[in-house]
């Protein structure tokens, strides 16, 4: 049975995670992007009880930036007697993907693909004279930049533009006989992010610094001074989207604050 395409009503929704794929679920999964896709509204109306809440924008980060790249994730999905025919099936659809959304952004889209997983379907006790049945998933994100100069309604007009070729209902490969597999896919709501977040390590650093030597110099004594101590090296810089216009950008740094020792 072929799995519903799902809906994407809220554009200011943006997934924590960077441009990634959504990982595999057993095929036996009822759905794809379940994580990261939600259901369009029942009732489109604003009065009453159904009236909007202010949304919270949890501005989580040690240096809040302008977002410069858009991506929307997808998944695709198909089963059949031959792996090999299937992906030649998926990387059409991956074409269709990327013909839709380079129509709406001017050809700005690029089409990255991630993951690729072919399992064997198991369906009870099978005759051993069945041929086997696969399952192949692939995965990937579109990806599109986001112009320094453009507004906030700009970038809005943009990601509803996303959302819209997200839904269109119009399959992606012509569809197969009714007892045939059809094509499963799915796509994820838009996300924001930093292109290039390690153009920012060194100002990161910079105010990790500055508030640990703050820290110190309030807690210590003349008796027992501090120092850091102990420091592992910086981990990867990772990425909080806000909104449509800010990113937080987070740098874990691991160091022990420690008395200094006198030096005999």
């Amino acid at each position: 049975m072929m799995l519903p395409r799902f809906l994407f009503p809220s554009i200011l929704a943006l997934a924590a995670t960077a441009c990634g794929g959504p990982g595999y679920q057993d095929p036996a999964t009822p759905s794809l992007l379940s994580g990261s896709s939600y259901s369009a509204p029942s009732s489109p109306s604003f009065s009453g009880p159904s009236s909007p809440s202010i949304p919270h924008h949890d501005a989580r980060g040690d240096l809040i930036v302008r977002p410069d790249l858009v991506c929307v994730p997808f998944v695709l999905r198909l089963d059949g007697p031959d792996a090999k025919a299937a992906l030649a099936t998926l990387e059409k659809a991956t074409q269709a993907i990327q013909e839709r959304f380079g129509a709406a952004t001017n050809g700005l889209s690029v089409t990255t693909m991630l993951g690729v997983n072919v399992s064997i379907m198991h369906a009870g006790k099978a005759k051993s004279d069945e041929p086997p049945q696969f399952v192949v998933t692939v995965d990937g994100s579109v990806e599109v930049p986001l112009a320094a100069d453009a507004n906030y309604w700009a970038r809005a007009r943009l990601l509803s533009s996303l959302v819209q070729v997200s839904a269109d209902p119009k399959p992606l490969v012509p569809k197969a006989p009714e007892d045939q597999p059809q094509l499963d896919s799915a796509f994820g709501a838009p996300e924001v992010k930093v292109k290039s977040p390690e153009a920012f390590r060194s100002e990161l650093v910079k105010r990790w610094v500055e508030r640990t030597r703050t820290f110190a110099k309030a807690a210590e004594s003349e008796k027992a001074p501090l120092n850091l101590a102990n420091c592992d090296p910086p981990q990867a810089i990772s990425q909080t989207p806000i909104s449509i216009e800010q990113v937080g950008l987070s740098l874990p740094v691991q160091c022990r604050v420690d008395v200094v020792r006198a030096t005999p």
